[in-house]
C-alpha cells in the first residue's frame, strides 16, 4: 500500500450529514460528499492486511484494496476503472449499500474500519462528473436478442452487461419510469433519482431499448416470436400482510404504497386526492425496524408528522458486538 502506516496515523472519519432540522424540510440527499483531501487520507488507512476480508463482505467482489490505494495516490480515474470492473452502478451502492465490506475490514476488529463506502461514492461521483458515464458499446453485434423483464438493479445490470457483449436488449417495465425499487422504493433523501436517469441515457446510447407500462404477462406469451432469450428480473413488491385483529381499520397502509407515492410527488407527478397517503399532522406508527421502516420514518417526518413511533418485533440488540458475534461477521448491533 502507498502508506503502510496510514491506519496508525489517520483516524477514521465518516462523511458528514446535513443537520436534521434542515434536512427534514426537503427531499435532497442528507449525506454530504467528502472533500477529496479527506477521502484520500481515509483511503490511506487501508492496510496491507495480507488477506483482504473486505472481499468476503462485498457481494460484488469489489477490488477494494486496489482502488483504495489509487485514491490515496490521487488517481481517481484509474480507481474508477477498477471500480467499474465489478460494479455496474457504484453511484447507487455508494449511497444505499449497508457496507458489509466495512464490517469485514481487518481494522473493524478495533471497530475503526476504513470508510470504504465513502471512498466508493467519491470514486463513483468522480466518474459521473468527469466522464459523464461514457457509453461502452459492444465491439461486435452477435445477432442475438434478449428480453429483460424488470428494470430494477438486477434488470439494469443484466441489460447493460448483455448490451456490452453485443446482444440486442429490450427491457420491459410495468411502471411508467425505469428503475424499479431504485426509482420508487428508495426515498430521494437517500438517493436522488438523477443518477438513474444518467444511467438510462448511457444504456440507451449503448443500444438498450426500454419499454415502460408493460406488464410481464403481456410479454411472456409472445416473447419467443421476438427474442432468443428472456431474463426475469422482477422484484418482490407483494407486501407481507398481517392477518390480525384491527387490520381492516382505515389508516393502515403498506410501506411500498406509501413510499412509491411520495417518490412520485418528489418527481413532480400528481397524486389523486382520494388516493393520497400523507402523514401531515398525524401520529404515525411504523411497524418494522429495517431499511424500509427507516425510509417510512424519514418520509413521515418530511411530510410533517406530529409524531412517529417505530415498533420492532425483535429484542433490542446490544450497542457493541457480543462474543458470539465475532469479526468478520456482520455486527448484530443497535443502529438508528
Amino acid at each position: 500500500m502507498g502508506d503502510p502506516k496510514g491506519f496508525l496515523n489517520v483516524e477514521r472519519k465518516k462523511e458528514g450529514e446535513r443537520p436534521a432540522a434542515e434536512r427534514v424540510g426537503d427531499y435532497r440527499e442528507y449525506v454530504l460528499s467528502g472533500d477529496e483531501a479527506t477521502v484520500r487520507a481515509q483511503a490511506s488507512r487501508c492496510m496491507d492486511c495480507g488477506i483482504p476480508f473486505c472481499h468476503q463482505g462485498c457481494p460484488l467482489g469489489n477490488l477494494i484494496p486496489e482502488w483504495n490505494d489509487l485514491v490515496h495516490r490521487g488517481d481517481l480515474q484509474q480507481a474508477a476503472e477498477r471500480l467499474y470492473e465489478t460494479n455496474n452502478f457504484p453511484e447507487v451502492t455508494g449511497r444505499v449499500c449497508p457496507a458489509p465490506c466495512e464490517a469485514s475490514c481487518v481494522l473493524n476488529i478495533q471497530e475503526v474500519p476504513v470508510t470504504i463506502k465513502t471512498v466508493e461514492r467519491t470514486i463513483a461521483d468522480y466518474g459521473v462528473l468527469h466522464d459523464g458515464l461514457e457509453p461502452r458499446k459492444g465491439a461486435v453485434r452477435t445477432g442475438f436478442s434478449v428480453a429483460v423483464v424488470g428494470s430494477g438493479p438486477a434488470g439494469l445490470a443484466a441489460a447493460q452487461q448483455l448490451a456490452r457483449a453485443g446482444h440486442a436488449v429490450t427491457v420491459f417495465e410495468r411502471d411508467d419510469r425505469i428503475g424499479g425499487l431504485l426509482r420508487y422504493g428508495i426515498p430521494d433523501f437517500k438517493m436522488e433519482k438523477g443518477i438513474i436517469d444518467l444511467r438510462v441515457d448511457q444504456m440507451i446510447t449503448e443500444g438498450v431499448t426500454f419499454q415502460t407500462g408493460i406488464d410481464a404477462a403481456d410479454v411472456l406469451g409472445t416473447w419467443r416470436d421476438r427474442f432468443d432469450v428472456m431474463i426475469l428480473c422482477t422484484g418482490a413488491r407483494v407486501a407481507r400482510d398481517l392477518g390480525i385483529p384491527g387490520r381492516a381499520l382505515s389508516g393502515i397502509h403498506f410501506a411500498m404504497d406509501y413510499l412509491a407515492q411520495q417518490n412520485r410527488r418528489v418527481a413532480g407527478e400528481s397524486v389523486a386526492a382520494e388516493d393520497a397517503i400523507l402523514a401531515t399532522g398525524k401520529r404515525v406508527v411504523v411497524l418494522g425496524g429495517g431499511d424500509t421502516g427507516s425510509d417510512c420514518i424519514g418520509t413521515a417526518f418530511r411530510q410533517g408528522a406530529q409524531s412517529v413511533t417505530n415498533l420492532e418485533l425483535m429484542p433490542k440488540p446490544p450497542l457493541t458486538r457480543m462474543p458470539s458475534n465475532p469479526w468478520p461477521e456482520w455486527p448484530l448491533i443497535l443502529r438508528t
